[in-house]
């Protein structure tokens, strides 16, 4: 009984252990993110360039705001589209 009340305590202080300290490091690595995410941003400040060279930047005010976000999900569709079709093959 004393054996198995120590191997107990001593597997639950290894588990508690372990995740105090990867509380401690995502926290510092969140910071860490935070601190540095402008200087390795992969966009410029000024966003992606448009592909189309018609488009005024009146037109470009007059948007929906709205826009980037059915954008996006056209864009995270066709993708999850295309990997549904390459893994069925």
């Amino acid at each position: 009984m004393h054996l198995g009340l120590e191997l107990v305590i001593t597997g639950m202080g290894t588990v508690f252990a372990f995740l105090i300290l990867l509380i401690i490091v995502t926290t510092l690595m969140s910071w860490v993110v935070k601190r540095f995410e402008t200087s390795f941003s992969a966009i410029s400040e000024a966003g992606v360039k448009s592909t189309d060279s018609t488009v005024k930047a009146e037109d470009k005010k007059a948007r929906n705001p709205d826009m980037s976000s059915e954008l996006l999900a056209t864009i995270v569709s066709s993708a999850i589209h295309k990997h549904r079709s390459r893994s069925r093959k």
